[in-house]
């Protein structure tokens, strides 16, 4: 491995404008060399040396790319495959899946790094639940059903409510206004700083982290028919901030809450 990683960083460096050498040589000291000695173990060793070297090739493209940095600076998509799932889990597939398997991750990482930056957020945030490549589909399944439109929508009857803590992701999160980034997927901004909260209002809404959106919607009180609707079927709904909706779900911020009040489909 030694002289194929001196080889690639030399090309490398006369490639790339901001190489960074020294991520470089971390990841040959760290994953790079964990999926060596797990291929080394599981799989003849032709096979392997094919499948180390793309995944040193395609981990110097991504540091040439920008795609994959140091943690300090925060985690994507790339920082998920190339430091964990590759080394931990690529040869444990079938040899079938293998190659696959580092496509479909260089794949979906660019095409995360490329989307718009609050989507990129939820992607990432989803994904972070795969624990094996195998898995990869359904966390990409479960990108596509946040995106997509649901069956039911909200149909003038009481709706189901759901209590999302926001303050268990940032304690001083104070919600403000908000705004649906895609049919299930809300965004709430906090009242006095820059921070955003997303949320995905699924069967079971989850919490998604911080999105970085830079919008800046208005403070609103337009559905006043669901804020009703959402006080019948609870009652501690009450006191509502902010409003927004679509055909297939609502949510309400409180005055006096850190809480995000969701509306689905009863």
């Amino acid at each position: 491995m030694a002289d194929l990683a001196a080889q690639l960083e030399a090309e490398a460096r006369t490639r790339y404008v901001r190489f960074d050498a020294q991520l470089w040589r971390e990841l040959l000291d760290g994953p790079a060399r964990e999926l060596a000695q797990s291929l080394q173990a599981n799989v003849p060793p032709e096979r392997a040396a094919k499948l180390l070297e793309s995944y040193l090739r395609l981990s110097c493209e991504a540091i040439g790319h920008g795609y994959l940095f140091r943690q300090n600076v925060g985690t994507n998509f790339f920082s998920l495959a190339w430091n964990r799932l590759i080394p931990r889990t690529l040869a444990h597939l079938p040899a079938q899946k293998q190659g696959q398997a580092l496509a479909d991750c260089w794949n979906l990482g660019e095409n995360l790094e490329h989307a718009p930056g609050p989507l990129r957020r939820i992607g990432q945030r989803l994904l972070g639940k795969v624990q094996h490549l195998d898995h990869l589909d359904e966390g990409v399944a479960m990108i596509a059903d946040a995106l997509a439109e649901p069956a039911a929508k909200l149909d003038g009857r009481p709706p189901r409510v759901e209590w999302l803590d926001l303050a268990a992701e940032d304690r001083r999160f104070l919600p403000g206004t908000l705004h649906f980034l895609a049919p299930t997927v809300v965004c709430v901004h906090d009242r006095g700083r820059p921070e955003t909260i997303g949320a995905w209002l699924s069967e079971a809404p989850v919490v998604l982290g911080g999105m970085n959106c830079d919008e800046s919607p208005r403070l609103s009180n337009d559905r006043l028919d669901l804020v009703e609707l959402a006080q019948k079927t609870d009652a501690r709904a009450t006191d509502a901030l902010n409003c927004a909706a679509n055909a297939w779900r609502a949510a309400l911020t409180l005055e006096t809450s850190q809480f995000l009040v969701a509306l689905l489909p009863a």
